[in-house]
C-alpha cells in the first residue's frame, strides 16, 4: 500500500455503512470516512418518517451481534426507535470524526496510476480513497407512478420516503397508492384521523399477522441484566427466521402453511365477499415481499375507507381518476410505491478500469461476486449488493457477514502490503451460475410483479438460500479468487471482453 495508513471511503450511513466503519476501526483501520447525503447516521431509517412506520423483523434480530440492544420497548420497534439505536451506536463507537454528512457523492472513478478512487461531491469537491465501498443499499431511490395532469392538481402529491409532515391529515380526503409494506402501515394511521381514506391497489397482496406487543417490565429487565440472556434470545429469534427459509420455494409445505395462515386473517378481517374476493391476491404468497400486519386488512374494512381495484392514472384539480375511470375525489396522493431497488447505485456514476462504467459492466443486469465486488473495478466493494436481500431472517445480519468479509480482505492487503485487489471474472462466473440454478424453484421466478427483477427478468436482488449459508460462504476471504495485481490486456477490447462476460 502507499505510504501511510490506507484509507477506505464508505458512501452511505446506513446500517451497513456503519457496520464496516465500527468493525473496521476496531480491526485497526483509523483513516475511515462515513458520507452521507442526509443530516445524520440511519439511512433508510432516517429519510422514512411516514406515520405508522416500523420493521418487519423483530427488534432483538434488527440489531449488530456486536452492540446488542437489551433496551428495545416492543418486539417490533417503530422508527423513532430504531433510528436512535443506529445513532447511540455510532456515537459510542466514535465515529463523529469520520462522518462526512449533508455530502452527495455524484461520481467514483478509479485512477489507475495513482491505484485510487476519486469521489466527486454534488459541490465539485474531490476526494480519493485507496479503498472504496458503496453502502447505498437498496432503498434510495424512490419510484411515483407518472400520473397525467389533465388538470393542475391543488392538493398534494408526496412519496412516503419523502413525507410532508406540514400537511395537515385529519379531516383530509387521502388516496394511497400501492399495497406493501409501506401501504399496510400508512393505511390504519391514516384512517384513523382522515375523513376518507382510498387505498389505490394495483393488485393485492398476502399479508400474515404481526402480533406486536411491548416487552414486559420481567422481560427487559432479564435483557438488562443478564447478558446471555440477550444473546440466547436473539440465537433463538435467528434460528425460527432460519427454518422459514422454506416460503421462497415455491409450493413448499412452509409456502402453504403461511398461505392458509394469511386466508385465515383475511376471512377474519373482512366480513363482506365482494371486499374480501377483491383483496385475494393471485399470486402465490412470497413472489412479491412479504407483508406483516394484524391490522391493514380490519382498517380496509372501516366505514372510511375504501378499496379501489384500479391503478391511478390522471390527477384532476381535486381527484384521482384511475385506468377503469374511477374519479375519487381527494385533498392528498401517497405514493407508497416502493424504490428502483433493482437499479443499484444508478444515482452515481462508477467509472472503473479502461473506462468502463458500471452501467456498461451491468447492461444485463447487476452482479457481483458475493455481491460485493466486481472484475475490472478494483479496490471496490458492496454491502447490499446484487442477490443479497434475505428472503427471510434479517438484512443486518447479512449486512454484518459482508462487512466482516471486506474487513478480512483489507486486513489480507495490509498484511501482505498489498495496494490492488480485483475480483477474478471466472470467480464471479461461477457465483452467478450457482445463484441462477438455487433460483430454480423459488417463488420469485414464477409470473409475478415485483421489485427483485432487473429489466431482463433476471432476479438480481434475492438471495436464494437461507442467512446462514450466506455467512458460511462469506466467513473465509478466498485469495485466489482476486487478482493483486493489474491484469495485462492486449488490448482495450480483451479488457471488456473479460470485465464484462
Amino acid at each position: 500500500m502507499p505510504a501511510g495508513p490506507m484509507k477506505v471511503g464508505i458512501i452511505g450511513a446506513g446500517p451497513g455503512g456503519l457496520a464496516l466503519a465500527i468493525l473496521l476501526r476496531r480491526a485497526g483501520f483509523a483513516d475511515v470516512t462515513v458520507f452521507d447525503r442526509e443530516d445524520g447516521v440511519g439511512g433508510t431509517w432516517r429519510i422514512n418518517t411516514y406515520p405508522g412506520l416500523a420493521c418487519d423483523v423483530k427488534s432483538h434480530l434488527y440489531s449488530y451481534s456486536f452492540d446488542l440492544n437489551p433496551h428495545w420497548s416492543r418486539q417490533w420497534s417503530k422508527q423513532p426507535e430504531i433510528l436512535a439505536y443506529f445513532e447511540r451506536c455510532a456515537t459510542e463507537n466514535g465515529l463523529q470524526p469520520h462522518l462526512r454528512l449533508r455530502t452527495e457523492i455524484r461520481s467514483a472513478r478509479w485512477e489507475s496510476e495513482r491505484r485510487q478512487w476519486c469521489l466527486t461531491t454534488a459541490a465539485g469537491a474531490e476526494h480519493r480513497f485507496d479503498i472504496l465501498v458503496s453502502a447505498v443499499g437498496l432503498f434510495t431511490q424512490p419510484v411515483s407512478p407518472e400520473l397525467v395532469r389533465e388538470q393542475p392538481f391543488t392538493g398534494t402529491v408526496m412519496h412516503s420516503a419523502q413525507w410532508d409532515h406540514s400537511v395537515r391529515l385529519d379531516g383530509a380526503k387521502i388516496a394511497v397508492l400501492g399495497t406493501g409494506s409501506t401501504a399496510a402501515q400508512l393505511v390504519p394511521e391514516l384512517a384513523e384521523v382522515a375523513e376518507k381514506v382510498y387505498s389505490v391497489q394495483r393488485s393485492p397482496t398476502w399479508i400474515l399477522p404481526k402480533p406486536d406487543r411491548p416487552y414486559t417490565p420481567r422481560e427487559r429487565w432479564m435483557l438488562r441484566r443478564i447478558p446471555l440472556a440477550k444473546r440466547l434470545y436473539r440465537a433463538r429469534l435467528w434460528l425460527r427466521s432460519e427454518a422459514n427459509i422454506s416460503v421462497i420455494e415455491n409450493g413448499s409445505d412452509k409456502t402453504r402453511e403461511f398461505t392458509a395462515t394469511a386466508r385465515d386473517l383475511l376471512g377474519a378481517s373482512i366480513g363482506d365477499d365482494q371486499l374480501r374476493a377483491a383483496l385475494t391476491p393471485d399470486h402465490p404468497l412470497g413472489c412479491k415481499r412479504l407483508v406483516f400486519s394484524s391490522d391493514y386488512l380490519a382498517a380496509l374494512a372501516r366505514p372510511n375507507v375504501e378499496v379501489v381495484t384500479s391503478p391511478a392514472k390522471a390527477l384532476r384539480s381535486r381527484s384521482l381518476v384511475t385506468e377503469d375511470g374511477t374519479e375519487c375525489e381527494v385533498d392528498i396522493v401517497v405514493c407508497a410505491t416502493g424504490y428502483a431497488a433493482a437499479d443499484y447505485l444508478g444515482q452515481i456514476e462508477v467509472t472503473g478500469e479502461g473506462g468502463t462504467t458500471l452501467a456498461q459492466a451491468w447492461r444485463d443486469g447487476p452482479r457481483a461476486y458475493l455481491g460485493m465486488a466486481v472484475p475490472g473495478f478494483p479496490n471496490f466493494f458492496m454491502l447490499y449488493g446484487p442477490n443479497t436481500n434475505v428472503g427471510s431472517n434479517s438484512v443486518i445480519f447479512v449486512l454484518e457477514a459482508q462487512a466482516r468479509y471486506i474487513v478480512r480482505a483489507l486486513k489480507h492487503l495490509r498484511r501482505r502490503r498489498r495496494s490492488y485487489v480485483s475480483v477474478r471474472a471466472e470467480a464471479l462466473a461461477s457465483f452467478i451460475t450457482k445463484i441462477d440454478r438455487w433460483m430454480h424453484g423459488t417463488v420469485w421466478t414464477t409470473r409475478c410483479s415485483n421489485y427483485f427483477r432487473a429489466a431482463n427478468g433476471r432476479v438480481v436482488t434475492q438471495w436464494p438460500r437461507s442467512a446462514g449459508a450466506f455467512w458460511a460462504m462469506t466467513r473465509r476471504f478466498r485469495a485466489r479468487d482476486y487478482f493483486f495485481e493489474p491484469p495485462a490486456f492486449e488490448s482495450a477490447a480483451q479488457f471488456e471482453s473479460n470485465v464484462m462476460s
